[in-house]
């Protein structure tokens, strides 16, 4: 069963804060990958559902604090995704 985020950030990107292999936040709800997963593919599922929702794509700010880095990508609905300016 997949995760639905419902919330999102007001007028702008999905906010999305990844802490560690297996834990995140998307706009301020914590998700989790299961045993053995990737939060990434977690949280990359989650934002295509809401592409999917939506009828187009989904901008999202990604901070990744294992890395100490920051990404903002456009998430389509069939999954595909490019990084933007």
């Amino acid at each position: 069963m997949s995760p639905h985020i419902t919330a999102s950030a007001p007028h702008g990107d999905a906010q999305v804060r990844v802490f560690s292999p297996n834990a995140a936040l998307v706009d301020g709800v914590p998700i989790t990958a299961p045993p053995y997963g990737d939060i990434q593919e977690v949280v990359i599922s989650i934002l295509q559902e809401r592409a999917q929702r939506l009828g187009g794509p989904t901008p999202a700010l990604i901070t990744d604090d294992r890395y100490g880095g920051e990404i903002r990508i456009l998430i389509h609905p069939d999954g595909a995704t490019e990084q933007l300016s």
